[in-house]
């Protein structure tokens, strides 16, 4: 039988969960582990608000400390000394990372920012949340490499110069057109709005699509060609996101993409609860208004950086 874990030892408890959950590199495991935690009594409740009144003062510090690190990676020569730094402080061991896609990008959003960008060729780009491109012109092709995240290209009309978007093991042709193509680990998906496009991927035969028709593919392989709902699938450039009959789960799987920190649910009952709605992304606190009155569920902010939600009606 386990001994009841004393004051000074919940305390102890509660100020290392406090610390790792700010920490950029928390893992979904981690912090299910802390809901898990948490759960355990009225106990672990009484630490966690004993570590939060005690260090709570430090919250505004760290901000100022994340918003001068992000000015830094705005300053190439400051970004490039910064990352050589850092490779040189982990042996060279880094894989494909957030910070590493946007040190070598082009250009680049964080974490909720959407970017508008004019090409050299007259083409326009806008970027979505935490997405990152290389830009390459030649007298022969227009080239653009999405490392990770979704751009809207609207392409300028220029037949002896066709333009490839390269994501993942595949890529997007085409000469002029209005399109997005979203990166999500293994997955790229590709939506056209208006024109042609064609779409690549390992050996197998291309596919075209026109305006309302969407493809996704992964390890080379394409996926059928089917239609998609253009005011939900391209809302992000209004800065808003639309869902029609989706389980919560899915909802903040989406939001987790553009705010910072993350958000939790608690209970499978709860995950699978249907959401429609209009969510203006940068209005996350109405957001979550919206989902604890509809939804009846309560949300609790346990760190800057993390939101749990739970069965019960809002306080």
């Amino acid at each position: 039988m386990n001994a009841t874990p004393t004051a000074d030892e919940l305390f102890d408890e509660a100020s290392a969960w406090y610390f790792r959950l700010q920490a950029e590199d928390v893992t979904p495991s981690e912090l299910q582990a802390f809901a898990i935690w948490l759960e355990r009594g009225d106990a672990q409740h009484a630490a966690w608000q004993e570590v939060q009144a005690m260090l709570d003062g430090l919250h505004e510090p760290a901000r100022v400390v994340r918003r001068a690190e992000q000015a830094a990676w705005r300053q190439p020569a400051r970004r490039w000394a910064c990352a050589a730094a850092v490779l040189l402080a982990v042996g060279l061991t880094v894989q494909n990372t957030p910070w590493l896609d946007r040190m070598r990008a082009d250009y680049a959003t964080g974490t909720g920012e959407s970017r508008s960008i004019e090409l050299a060729d007259g083409s326009h780009l806008q970027l979505n949340t935490d997405s990152a491109i290389q830009v390459r012109m030649s007298a022969g092709e227009r080239q653009v490499r999405l490392l990770r995240g979704e751009g809207f290209f609207e392409v300028a009309k220029d037949p002896a110069r066709p333009f490839v978007v390269q994501s993942g093991d595949g890529w997007v042709k085409v000469v002029g057109t209005r399109f997005s193509v979203a990166r999500r680990d293994a997955q790229t998906h590709v939506q056209v709005a208006q024109g042609k496009v064609q779409v690549s991927s390992g050996s197998g035969i291309p596919v075209y699509l026109e305006p309302g028709r969407a493809v996704e593919y992964q390890d080379k392989r394409l996926a059928e060609v089917h239609g998609f709902d253009a005011a939900s699938g391209f809302a992000w450039r209004q800065r808003q996101l639309v869902f029609r009959q989706q389980p919560l789960s899915d909802v903040v799987s989406e939001l987790n993409r553009y705010w910072p920190g993350k958000t939790l649910i608690l209970g499978d009952a709860l995950r699978n609860r249907v959401v429609s709605g209009v969510f203006e992304i940068d209005k996350p606190d109405a957001v979550i208004k919206a989902l604890e009155h509809t939804l009846n569920l309560r949300a609790e902010h346990y760190t800057p950086y993390l939101l749990v939600l739970r069965e019960g009606k809002a306080s």
